[in-house]
């Protein structure tokens, strides 16, 4: 008797949600399993499709943070222009993590709900240590 490999075949949908979870960050290993597609066919993909993760940067025209040995003030300067978002309100700024964190859950995008409540989490130690979280004098 012969055993013959079952094969896998998945929906264009679940390649779709598989290729955003993969793009959003989340690791290969852990998109295969959630999704239930081969390791190597999920890596295959992204490569021949073009959604690696060293592809899209390419398309965005991602440069470095850091400067170069010719310019070594630069990378400072784009560090600085990364970060040049408006003050927001430590209170406002921890409502609106968790807002998206709950967001996030109920896509069941679990891994970047994760990181997201662990900022959260860092930002709320801040505000207390920083004094913003107590009241009154």
């Amino acid at each position: 008797m012969e055993h013959h490999r079952l094969r896998k075949y998945r929906w264009p949908e679940t390649w779709a949600r598989a290729r955003q979870a993969y793009i959003a960050g989340e690791s290969a290993p852990s998109v295969a399993r959630r999704f239930d597609v081969g390791y190597a066919n999920l890596r295959r993909r992204a490569r021949i499709e073009g959604w690696t993760r060293k592809i899209i940067a390419e398309r965005l025209d991602f440069k470095p943070i850091r400067g170069g040995a010719d310019e070594p003030d630069r990378g400072l300067a784009r560090l600085a222009e990364c970060n040049a978002a408006p003050p927001m309100d430590p209170h406002q700024a921890l409502a609106e993590a968790v807002r998206r964190a709950a967001g996030l859950l109920s896509q069941g995008r679990t891994e970047e709900a994760t990181i997201l409540l662990k900022a959260a989490a860092a930002l709320e130690k801040l505000r207390w240590a920083g004094g913003y979280g107590k009241t009154g004098g």
